[in-house]
């Protein structure tokens, strides 16, 4: 019988049952009230569809950005029955938001990857809803580019970096270590400098008596705010015959935050799974 290694146990294949995504339903509200983004998220459950409504602050009521379904949910493990995290995204034409939603704690925690085209630079915000009263939802507006604004929280500059400049990739670019010494997940990163707007980014696993590369791939910048151009994380998609990986990682406190939503191909034996590590310069 065929096995995958996970957290150095060796688990057989057998075929799984769908993620149970009960536990991400709800009305999810920002904990940060003066945030200029997305105020509040509303998860509903139609069969097998995990649906989001997002609402993000407008000049006189909140900003309805409509539904959008779920790409992806995700267990916390490769054994996992009930879903943890998500993957969504809205497009607007002009602005894309990608979000990925975790649980943690009894809170939804929020990472949104906000591109803006000429206005500024796009940028990576991270954000944290606690569970509201679903029959209190807000009154709101639809959104347009004159009633509100799309993306995560958006942090003013002081001084706006000028338009249209490359992004400052410096404090993401080099080798970056795992702080567990025994993961069975990525073990190194090596992120080098790309083109105007990204990066490429190698990752190397566990396999003794050394590690192996596991490819390298494009990767897209991202800014704190859309008025910098100093990137502080990024957003890349590996894939395989048999599984896709990708990544969301942001620095933060000079320690570069790594979340990985892993995405089984095949049918059988493993749930899609979120995990979250921490990596140091080398």
């Amino acid at each position: 019988m065929p096995v995958v290694q996970l957290d150095n146990e060796v688990m057989p294949q057998t075929k799984r049952s769908k993620l149970d995504p009960a536990n991400l339903a709800g009305r999810w509200i920002n904990t940060n009230s003066h945030g200029r983004g997305i105020q509040e998220i509303a998860i509903d459950i139609d069969r097998d569809e995990v649906r989001l409504r997002a609402f993000s602050v407008g000049s006189e009521a909140p900003c309805a950005w409509g539904t959008t379904q779920a790409d992806r949910i995700y267990g916390s493990d490769v054994r996992a029955e009930r879903a943890m995290a998500f993957t969504a995204r809205y497009d607007f034409g002009a602005f894309q938001t990608e979000l990925q939603g975790n649980m943690n704690l009894g809170l939804l925690v929020v990472a949104s990857f906000n591109r803006i085209g000429s206005l500024g630079y796009d940028y990576f915000a991270r954000e944290f809803y606690r569970r509201g009263d679903p029959a209190a939802s807000p009154v709101s507006t639809p959104w347009s580019i004159v009633t509100g604004q799309v993306g995560g929280n958006d942090p003013d500059e002081f001084d706006r970096a000028p338009p249209a400049l490359p992004f400052d990739g410096s404090e993401l670019v080099g080798e970056w270590w795992n702080t567990n010494p025994n993961s069975q997940g990525i073990t190194r990163l090596r992120i080098r400098a790309g083109e105007k707007d990204g990066a490429i980014v190698s990752i190397w696993g566990p396999q003794v008596p050394d590690v192996s590369q596991h490819g390298s791939v494009k990767a897209a910048l991202f800014a704190l705010s859309s008025g910098s151009r100093l990137a502080k994380a990024f957003s890349a998609r590996f894939e395989a015959h048999d599984v896709a990986l990708t990544l969301q990682a942001n620095i933060k406190q000079g320690v570069l935050v790594v979340a990985s939503f892993t995405e089984f191909k095949d049918s059988e034996g493993r749930s899609n799974y979120f995990h979250r590590e921490f990596y140091y310069r080398n």
